[in-house]
């Protein structure tokens, strides 16, 4: 007895792409299968999105066809990819941020599905519940958490019943309770037939979730392989085409010896608080919890960008919270989890973004100093591994590893007391989030302390000296260094809904 071939959803065959010098991918060929979740993995610059590109019909191939459904493809129409059953939920979103979440759903659906105008928030509110997304229709997309919109991102994507789903990067911003939300999901998408192409940094989630897995390097196909079958090291070595010891750097000793830099009392807002924290002279401490629980707002309040009540000191002067100015002037510097939107001028150079808030240090009577204004951005972008040809070069033509590190440049040009990182490694490779780490931990030996919110248990557990967890605005556990691990941290979080406020039990005590 034969058994029935598989059911192709999507064909890509000896596709090759050029951009100028650069060859984003030589003599790719890959086929995800009905029903099959395919993840594709490779570092930054490996080529995934410029595949994505291609198989939605967004990107021209030099050479090479592409099919969805058996159905070839006529190169560069991204309507008929559509068509065909292709869509896909991209990693830096494609919402409208002024209109409200029934009204960019209503956009997203096939023009033959979509409600009256008038009912349109009662079907959004039905589409809501089906993915078990709690928001209301009516709310704005750009007030929300970046996880809701990550998952929104998804639930538009779905609304036109694809036969095949292409997902860029779409833990990024999630928790892992979050995580765990989207892959049923997607578990159950793939059930139904549909194909899912799963592009994604974090390998613990593509082992986990996906069936086969595809491997880039340098646009070039690393063979596919069954997901059982393969390890994290195994997959690491594939990608960056040598062993790699999944480590993090040294930490430099013992915090608590440290001088007090920042202290924070009393420090509340709408989405946290009151709460009480103190951070050391060249301590890293992280933030965890599920997502929405008032980490994300803490930051913002602490650099300005957000109103609080509250006090907060710095390296023993009171800040001025009243707007960034204020906590830019005391040393304490935003890096915000929005990069595209809050953090870089995407069409500016790297020379210039990195430089923008520290013209005056190359500057005198007026004149600005260009020949060490260059010198010492190179310096950093050597000392950082950003891969660009020029200095010059747009940010918005960088990977998303390579303006991370562009945004890293500020803290090493300015006087910082403080660094605030939001999610510094979201839609970063494996070999990029090392160095954004080396560049954090010899930021830190220098003095500066630094809160980093991260959705990544293992992050958190090998950068960190110290963990809180935050649950509904409040600390309700803290992990010192000895005991720090991926599995606490967890823990923590899961079991915060039975776990009273660490400030609260310490009231209780005294």
């Amino acid at each position: 007895m034969t058994s029935t071939p598989p059911v192709i959803a999507l064909s890509l065959q000896g596709v090759c792409k050029r951009f100028g010098a650069v060859q984003a991918l030589q003599d790719v060929s890959f086929e995800c299968r009905a029903g099959e979740i395919h993840a594709v993995v490779g570092e930054n610059g490996s080529g995934k999105s410029t595949l994505l590109g291609i198989a939605s019909g967004f990107l021209v191939p030099d050479e090479g066809s592409v099919e969805i459904g058996g159905v070839r493809l006529h190169t560069g129409h991204a309507a008929e990819a559509h068509q065909l059953g292709l869509t896909m939920a991209y990693q830096t979103y494609s919402h409208i941020l002024d209109l409200s979440v029934a009204e960019n759903l209503y956009l997203a659906a096939p023009v033959a599905e979509r409600p009256t105008f008038r009912s349109m928030d009662g079907w959004a509110e039905g589409k809501l519940r089906e993915y078990d997304v709690h928001v209301a229709p009516t709310a704005r997309i750009g007030g929300l958490p970046l996880g809701l919109r990550q998952f929104l991102e998804v639930v538009k994507a779905l609304l036109s019943s694809p036969k095949v789903l292409l997902l860029d990067e779409p833990t990024t911003a999630l928790g892992p309770g979050e995580v765990e939300h989207l892959h049923s999901i997607v578990l159950d998408r793939a059930a139904t037939g549909v194909g899912i192409v799963y592009v994604s940094h974090r390998l613990p989630e593509v082992l986990e979730v996906a069936g086969r897995v595809t491997v880039l390097r340098d646009g070039q196909s690393q063979g596919t392989h069954r997901a059982a079958e393969m390890s994290e090291e195994t997959l690491v070595s594939l990608m960056i085409g040598r062993p790699m010891e999944l480590a993090f750097p040294d930490r430099a000793g013992a915090a608590t010896e440290r001088d007090v830099l920042l202290r924070v009392s009393q420090f509340s807002a709408p989405r946290f608080g009151p709460l009480d924290l103190t951070l050391r002279k060249g301590e890293i401490l992280g933030l965890a919890g599920a997502e929405g629980n008032g980490q994300h707002e803490l930051l913002r309040s602490l650099a300005g960008v957000e109103r609080a009540a509250g006090s907060v000191e710095c390296n023993g002067a009171k800040v001025d919270l009243r707007s960034p100015f204020g906590a830019l002037r005391s040393g304490i510097m935003l890096l915000s989890g929005d990069r595209t939107r809050e953090s870089l001028f995407p069409v500016l150079g790297i020379r210039s973004n990195a430089t923008i808030q520290v013209l005056r240090r190359f500057s005198k009577l007026g004149w600005l100093w260009r020949g060490r204004e260059r010198t010492e951005v190179e310096r950093l972008v050597e000392r950082l591994k950003v891969r660009t040809p020029s200095i010059e070069q747009p940010v918005r033509f960088l990977s998303g590893g390579n303006q991370q590190k562009v945004c890293l440049t500020r803290p090493f040009l300015r006087d910082v007391h403080v660094l605030l990182a939001d999610e510094p490694t979201q839609g970063v490779d494996v070999a990029s989030r090392f160095d954004i780490y080396k560049a954090l931990r010899a930021k830190a030996d220098q003095g500066v302390a630094m809160i980093v919110k991260s959705s990544d248990p293992i992050e958190l557990s090998g950068l960190c000296d110290r963990v809180i967890v935050i649950s509904r605005g409040r600390i309700i556990d803290e992990i010192q260094a000895e005991d720090l691990n991926e599995r606490r941290i967890i823990e923590g979080i899961v079991h915060s809904r039975r776990r009273a406020p660490v400030q609260a039990e310490q009231a209780a005590r005294a």
